[in-house]
């Protein structure tokens, strides 16, 4: 989840619990305001009636008592009961229908005698007011939980401005590149410490990378000279007549070793520089072409094992990549299907605008995907194998966007190149 997300989501989970806790105060605090007012409104009708029955005013009580909205019962000097306030139902003669009303049932004793007096009053435009005032308040509520979480993400998109430029500057730097990204200032003192950091971190991985390149290049210089000396002193001995049986099967192991050795130290430096991105022109390449030529290399080899092949092009395919990587890629996997072949076994090639699959026969179980792209991982006892042609495989795919993945399917061991 994106900072900014995780952020906004954080605001929600505070804003909406104290908006509801909000709402709920003021409800009650509403309703609470109503009550009073009703009760007021009741002491004060109540006190104005008793003030009519002490005066004998009958035309004033009776403007109370035919509008409808109080009830006036004689009763004996004894009768007691005590003041209630309640919510109830009366017929609304107008509506034809019940109506919702708060009533006050009171005992009112003047020198004429005791009266119990009932008061109502309709509840409809209380609730009406409340209501309103409450769906207001939720529309104001929500208006302002947008507002801020719009505002929200229009801040932290501008404050973290800086910092999303300096991901982008990183995510297209490379060790190799001669100059450092250039980070956009900011006037936040994070951010400031983060681009220092940043800067003085590149700046090693520019000097240990020229360090790194120089000493590669230089080993891979010096161990190839020696080895050059030896394997050219062996093949003069080997060319001797003065040689036994004995010390000629020696000799020829020991330039079988140098030949491997020299191999290892080649693949090696190519997965150097390819991690380094060293093979950075790229241009259109044909597939078609580069399978063509390869299985032309392989040819003698696919001949003396017996090896039936099959090709399904769909169409002419082309690539954009490195055209030397290209031919290392599809040299190493069908190297590999043709190394681990059975005897008369098959490998099948499936080209279309999407994916590059090999198939190949070979022992009749999976192997570990979990380790199969790794270095010097080989499947095989075979001596002429070093281990490495998956591995640089794997790597010039990744470094080229490209995914590299294997399958084991109808007994055969497939190699899927997507891209």
């Amino acid at each position: 989840m994106k900072l900014l997300a995780k952020t906004s989501m954080y605001y929600l989970l505070c804003i909406i619990p104290i908006l509801v806790v909000a709402s709920l105060i003021n409800y009650f605090a509403l309703a609470s305001i109503v009550k009073e007012s009703n009760e007021d409104y009741f002491k004060k009708r109540k006190a104005t009636i008793a003030n009519y029955l002490e005066k004998q005013d009958t035309t004033g009580l009776n403007f109370f008592l035919q509008n409808g909205d109080a009830n006036l019962i004689p009763v004996a000097k004894n009768y007691y009961a005590k003041d209630t306030f309640c919510d109830t139902l009366i017929f609304d003669s107008f509506e034809n229908d019940l109506a919702d009303v708060q009533m006050l049932g009171t005992v009112i004793e003047t020198k004429k005698g005791k009266f119990l007096l009932h008061l109502w009053r309709s509840t409809l435009d209380d609730d009406e007011l409340v209501s309103s005032v409450i769906n207001s308040q939720i529309i104001i509520f929500i208006f302002l939980l947008f507002v801020l979480i719009g505002l929200n993400w229009l801040l932290s998109r501008t404050l973290w401005k800086p910092f999303y430029s300096t991901i982008i500057s990183l995510q297209s730097f490379r060790a190799s590149d001669k100059e450092k990204p250039k980070l956009q200032k900011s006037g936040i003192r994070e951010f400031t410490k983060l681009n220092s950091a940043v800067d003085a971190m590149v700046e090693k991985m520019m000097s240990d990378f020229k360090s790194q390149k120089q000493f590669t290049e230089n080993a891979s210089h010096e161990l190839q000279t020696p080895l050059s000396v030896i394997r050219s002193k062996v093949e003069l001995l080997i060319q001797s007549d003065k040689l036994g049986k004995n010390e000629l099967e020696l000799i020829l192991k020991i330039d079988d070793a140098t030949s491997k050795l020299s191999r290892l130290n080649k693949s090696l430096l190519l997965l150097t520089k390819i991690e380094n991105r060293q093979f950075s022109n790229k241009e259109k390449v044909s597939l078609n072409k580069i399978i063509d030529d390869s299985l032309m290399f392989f040819e003698e080899y696919i001949e003396e094992k017996g090896i039936k092949l099959s090709k399904h092009f769909s169409s002419e395919i082309s690539i954009c990549i490195n055209y030397d990587l290209c031919l290392i890629l599809v040299d190493n996997i069908l190297q590999n299907a043709i190394r681990h072949n059975i005897q008369k076994g098959g490998i099948e090639i499936e080209l279309n605008e999407h994916q590059l699959t090999v198939s190949n026969a070979g022992q009749a179980e999976a192997l570990d995907e979990s380790k199969i792209f790794e270095r010097f991982q080989k499947s095989t006892t075979s001596v002429d194998s070093i281990g490495l042609g998956l591995a640089i495989a794997k790597e010039i795919s990744d470094t080229n966007g490209f995914v590299f993945e294997y399958k084991f399917q109808s007994n055969k061991h497939c190699f899927c190149i997507n891209f």
